[in-house]
């Protein structure tokens, strides 16, 4: 073979090494992470607006009871975070990775109680569901907290309505938030009434409704439900 046919071949193989390495580096598309945060938890017990009925005394104390909760599990979460309000003060909050965990309770005493489900992506809070603990209350039971419907309608119009209760019958009155993707759309304040007039939204937003329900002795109890409003 002459000098000048080698020299050909190398030029020749030169070039299409270079034209792959160069299509290789085109090719590459960036990496994206995909991110999932935790679906929404729904409990199961205590039974929403209900007295509790699965719990334990507590040894060697008979102001108090072991209350068992438990809920449903959601996708993609890590763990759960379990938190108890007596009227508007936290009084416990546990970190837990099953679907269940107990806490004491004062006897007597409604409560309120969410899951918030956990990932390293997010969280995301249950809907607010209360209960009352087994005993003789000391004073007035604070209200149940409210159970919230939200109902789209074809009009892409949001129908609100709640079911508020309370354990001594006490006449209940609401004060209302409506958020349309954390934003307030709207509040109401000493509602007497349990449904609101529809409310005009927007197509595939997250909605988010508060419903404080208060009685005459300054007792309150805090509930919310979300739902995403329909294409």
């Amino acid at each position: 073979m002459t000098k000048s046919i080698i020299t050909s071949v190398i030029i020749v193989l030169s070039s299409l090494l270079f034209s792959c390495s160069g299509g290789s580096d085109s090719a590459k598309e960036p990496i994206i992470d995909e991110v999932n945060p935790p679906a929404k938890a729904i409990g199961i017990l205590p039974v929403n607006g209900e007295p509790c009925s699965d719990y334990e005394a507590v040894s060697g104390n008979d102001a108090q009871v072991n209350i068992s909760f438990s809920w449903q599990e959601a996708e993609y979460a890590q763990n759960y975070e379990l938190v108890v309000y007596e009227g508007g003060n936290e009084v416990s909050r546990n970190v837990v990775n099953a679907l269940n965990a107990k806490v004491s309770l004062n006897r007597g005493k409604a409560f309120t109680w969410n899951v918030i489900a956990k990932n390293s992506d997010g969280q995301t809070n249950s809907d607010t569901m209360s209960f009352v603990t087994p005993g003789t209350p000391i004073g007035n039971f604070v209200p149940y907290a409210a159970d919230i419907n939200l109902v789209f309608d074809t009009n892409t119009d949001l129908n609100v309505s709640w079911v508020g209760k309370d354990e001594d019958g006490d006449v209940l009155t609401y004060d209302v938030v409506v958020k349309e993707e954390g934003e307030t759309l709207a509040e109401f304040n000493d509602l007497s009434v349990e449904t609101l007039d529809p409310i005009a939204t927007s197509p595939n937003m997250l909605y988010t409704v508060q419903v404080v329900s208060k009685d005459a002795f300054g007792n309150s109890s805090i509930s919310e439900f979300s739902a995403m409003s329909t294409e």
